[in-house]
């Protein structure tokens, strides 16, 4: 008599449903420490710590299968805009993730209204299932009776943040009063004193640029002149400086390499190169549930004479004294000639360094106002950019933009009553009832798949097969999951085409149709149909449409049927 494998008599047991879990868990770990620690492997706080102990615990539970790490390294539990975290929800959105697995509720979040509106709201309203390991929690098995001490233990999470950023506020306001440099790199001109690291003292490579700085704004020189100055000759920008004195690890790139006007406008306003140490421009509280804000001038907290200063009073004060002549210069302009809406904002990018366009407002000698857009790189003469001169006026955009609806709204009518004949070919029906079909039979693979995968736990306990077999044919099943998973994923992408897309009820044909009688461009209009407009020279324009590629698609796909 032939000899039965081990693994063929685990897959004639399935009928010992009474074991199995109800399903298996795509589920995700989720790791956070709010000081970057630099790979500090021996600590038990450690980023690789937290994920090892998670990847541990996920692969002895029977009903969890891993399909992602996220960890963030150095961000603050105090909020939820962390990089990873926001990821992880991307694949919960989804439906890539369905359980999440931490090492305990603070380092999912310490804010108490959050953390618990994710817990008791979002992620029971997604499906998804939550576990913190050390506060042996788990959503699945603790809906009726943990509920309290999950709530208390997110309500301290939250009071020991709170305390800890009352504490540190307080402890850096006094520095603050006192004239201590609390920065993580000193102002450019300056460099932190080597006895005293709150001190700042003249930095001999760049007190002499910021002193020609002043000198030039005092004889009237404008700002983006001095920037052109300063890129002409090659001197490296703050950002760039700071980058080559080790102050910072990424090296600017792109604009942020070079100088430009608005850096040039904040060293002159900043009292500092007069030897007065200006501090607290922003505050963020989390004690006092105050976000990143800016502070008045008048509230800045200023200690006089602290450093050697770089500039006189003297110039300072005339700087001071041009600058704000300039504003009233620019206010009276302004109150003039009335600004209008903005309808390209955000939209329209140089052809060369894909900057986005500033709108400038002209003012003719006859009076009138007339907007043109252009690239703000090349319109300060910031060099080494390699950009040319591209410019487009308002008027003109806005006609050639309309055109261009015109042309596309008629295109999307031909192509609706293209998707109608289509819809009635009995090839059409034929192809979306076997994707249907392709659809229900890996849903029964998968669940196939995951009912063999729950019951080796069972078998390795009864001893029916060895630890090595359990390990081997868990991989096995993993990787099928996996497999299965993708598969699916792509057959319910092809079945939403049929269903969703191929349909003269597609959404951008809808959307188009919307603005049929439109006899205008607003500002709605653009943010819905168009990615972004591309200025490739003088009033010459590409305009991506968010729609193209599926419209192309669509051509493609019936012509195939």
């Amino acid at each position: 008599m032939a000899r039965v494998s081990r693994k063929a008599a685990i897959m004639e047991t399935e009928p010992k449903a009474v074991f199995l879990p109800e399903r298996v868990y795509n589920t995700a770990v989720y790791a956070r420490l709010s000081v970057e620690d630099n790979n500090r492997t021996g600590d038990r706080e450690s980023i690789t710590m937290q994920r090892y102990m998670l990847e541990k615990y996920v692969d002895a539970q029977a009903d969890m299968r891993l399909c992602g790490v996220f960890c963030d390294n150095g961000e603050t539990g105090t909020d939820f805009e962390r990089p990873e975290f926001e990821r992880l929800m991307e694949g919960i959105r989804s439906r890539r993730i369905d359980c999440v697995v931490v090492k305990d509720l603070s380092r999912f979040g310490r804010n108490y209204v959050e953390t618990g509106y994710y817990l008791e709201k979002i992620f029971p309203y997604l499906g998804v299932r939550f576990v913190a390991v050390n506060d042996s929690y788990d959503s699945k098995k603790d809906k009726n009776g943990n509920e309290l001490v999950i709530s208390l233990k997110n309500l301290v999470n939250d009071l020991y943040a709170k305390d800890i950023s009352q504490k540190v506020n307080t402890a850096l306001e006094t520095k603050q009063r006192k004239g201590e440099f609390i920065g993580a790199f000193p102002p450019y001109g300056y460099l932190k004193s080597p006895e005293d690291k709150h001190r700042l003292i003249p930095d001999p490579e760049a007190a002499p640029v910021v002193r020609e700085i002043f000198q030039w704004r005092a004889e009237g020189i404008g700002i983006n002149m001095i920037a052109r100055y300063l890129n002409d000759r090659g001197t490296p920008c703050p950002a760039m400086h700071h980058y080559l004195n080790g102050y910072k690890k990424k090296k600017p790139e792109g604009t942020g390499a070079i100088w430009q006007g608005q850096i040039i406008k904040k060293i002159t306003r900043y009292p500092v190169y007069v030897g007065h140490m200006a501090q607290g421009k922003t505050k963020k509280s989390l004690s006092d549930g105050i976000p990143l804000t800016n502070v008045d001038k008048k509230d800045w907290i200023i200690a006089h004479n602290t450093h050697e200063a770089i500039v006189s009073q003297e110039i300072f004060d005339k700087v001071q004294s041009i600058s704000e002549q300039r504003c009233q210069e620019h206010r009276m302009l302004r109150g003039k000639y009335p600004s209008t809406e903005n309808i390209f904002k955000g939209l329209l990018v140089c052809g060369d360094c894909d900057t986005k366009m500033s709108r400038y407002k002209n003012v003719s000698p006859a009076g009138t106002a007339r907007y043109t857009y252009i690239c703000r790189v090349y319109a300060e003469n910031l060099s080494g950019q390699g950009c040319t001169k591209k410019c487009v006026g308002e008027p003109e955009l806005i006609e050639a933009v309309f055109h261009a609806l015109r042309v596309e709204i008629e295109a999307a009518m031909k192509l609706e009553d293209l998707l109608k004949r289509t819809q009635m070919k009995s090839g059409f029906k034929k192809k979306h009832e076997a994707v249907i079909g392709q659809i229900g039979a890996m849903k029964q693979k998968i669940g196939r798949n995951a009912a063999y995968r729950a019951s080796l736990f069972e078998s390795f306990s009864d001893h029916t097969i060895t630890e090595r077999e359990y390990v081997s044919l868990k991989q096995e099943y993993d990787r099928n999951a996996e497999a299965y998973g993708k598969e699916l994923e792509k057959l319910e992408q092809e079945e939403k085409i049929y269903s969703k897309t191929i349909t003269p009820q597609n959404q951008w044909i809808t959307a188009l149709k919307k603005y049929q009688a439109k006899e205008t461009i607003t500002r709605e209009l653009l943010v819905e149909l168009v990615d972004h407009i591309k200025v490739t020279g003088y009033n010459e324009i590409e305009i991506v449409w968010n729609f193209r590629d599926e419209f192309a698609m669509l051509e493609e796909k019936v012509v195939g049927i």
